[in-house]
């Protein structure tokens, strides 16, 4: 066990700890988050997960596991908070492809601003 796989290990650990909070408010309080960002971000962080791994770095990737999970969880019961209270007697895949388009709305407005910002000043 390298001083790499113990450093990444703890500060996936603290991540997935912080996030715990959120994630009993998502649960128990009906809270939301964005559900393609949590998504999104549960995608790419076992993605990191399956690099650990090929890196022999074993504790991290149980640490990175861990913080995937929960990132996963929080799209889950965020899509399903939404369905709850906005789409009732509706599937969940049925939200969440529904909220895609408006996800895919949001980052084209806010990419078509950014360029036209960089375009101004050019």
């Amino acid at each position: 066990m390298s001083w790499q796989d113990i450093s990444i290990s703890i500060i996936t650990f603290l991540l997935a700890v912080m996030l715990l909070p959120q994630l009993d408010d998502v649960i128990r309080r009906g809270a939301v988050v964005n559900f393609f960002t949590a998504f999104f971000t549960s995608f790419l962080a076992f993605l990191l997960t399956f690099i650990f791994a090929t890196l022999g770095l074993w504790t991290a990737t149980i640490g990175q596991t861990t913080v995937a999970t929960v990132w996963l969880l929080l799209a889950y019961f965020s899509i399903r908070n939404i369905r709850d209270t906005q789409y009732p007697n509706q599937p969940v895949f049925i939200v969440a492809w529904d909220h895609l388009g408006v996800w895919v709305m949001g980052l084209s407005f806010s990419i078509t601003r950014l360029l036209q910002k960089g375009m101004k000043r050019g």
